[in-house]
């Protein structure tokens, strides 16, 4: 809630982490900070980001019930978003899959944590199938 109400703080904060960077950049975003991220590369341009990547992340779930901070149910993600790789679980109830409400702009891959729920929420850095994902990704 904290975030929703005044996310500004933790997007600029994140913004400015990414100006820091040396490009290109790679955001490596989990739960409610691939929110914060995907609000962020909606609202502005920042080409220096090559590659979003989340994973348990509720940003398709948000959109879809009108929530999402940046944009509204209906309209798209702008042109200038970076490729996007969403990784989700179907034992965390908190991940959400994303290619069906942003066709063409997310590339969803599905891990299994084994884990039960809420542990399935924080088992993605643990998980072999998850960086098998990411590597090969990374500029």
């Amino acid at each position: 809630m904290l975030y929703q109400g005044r996310g500004d703080r933790i997007r600029d904060f994140i913004r400015a982490k990414i100006e820091q960077a040396e490009p290109p950049v790679v955001l490596l975003a989990h739960s409610l900070g691939g929110i914060a991220c995907v609000d962020l590369l909606v609202q502005q341009p920042l080409p220096q980001v090559e590659l979003l990547i989340t994973a348990g992340s509720q940003a398709p779930f948000f959109y879809e019930i009108n929530a999402l901070y940046s944009l509204e149910y209906g309209e798209p993600l702008p042109d200038y978003f970076p490729s996007w790789l969403n990784i989700y679980d179907l034992r965390d109830f908190l991940s959400y899959i994303g290619a069906n409400v942003f066709p063409n702009k997310v590339q969803d891959v599905l891990v299994d944590s084994k884990q039960p729920f809420p542990r399935s929420h924080g088992a993605y850095w643990t998980n072999k199938a998850v960086w098998k994902a990411i590597i090969p990704r990374l500029p």
